[in-house]
């Protein structure tokens, strides 16, 4: 979900950056965000969903088992694999995706689920056409 005019972003980013994710929302602290914009932040989205997915079952069962605790694992995946990758590789397969495809508007209904294993924690990236 993308929440606009968001108080929280306003309150917590500086002057340079205008948005942020955090569990599934993004905020962003524009009325409106132009359409490669709002594209990329739900390319990004939907690679949450389905990090959260990927994990959804065996967080409930190690909740079950153990704790309730567990169950912030699934929330969390997708964070935790973006910071990995950029502590490891200093970039993320998901930043990548986002910037390549937010050209295209169509992309998400061409897009196949969890394209972005394939390039997980690889050593380079392929060229984007909109890198500086």
């Amino acid at each position: 979900m993308i929440l606009y005019n968001s108080r929280l972003a306003k309150c917590f980013l500086g002057k340079k950056k205008h948005s942020f994710m955090i569990f599934g929302c993004y905020f962003t602290r524009y009325k409106y965000l132009e359409i490669w914009e709002e594209m990329e932040a739900r390319i990004h989205l939907r690679q949450y969903t389905e990090c959260f997915f990927l994990t959804l079952l065996p967080g409930l069962g190690l909740s079950l088992w153990l704790s309730w605790w567990f169950m912030l694992i699934p929330l969390s995946t997708y964070h935790f694999l973006y910071w990995w990758e950029r502590m490891i590789r200093h970039h993320s397969i998901f930043d990548w995706e986002a910037i390549k495809h937010c050209g295209d508007t169509l992309y998400l209904r061409k897009r196949k689920s969890y394209s972005w294993t394939k390039s997980y924690c690889k050593k380079k990236l392929p060229a984007s056409r909109w890198a500086d």
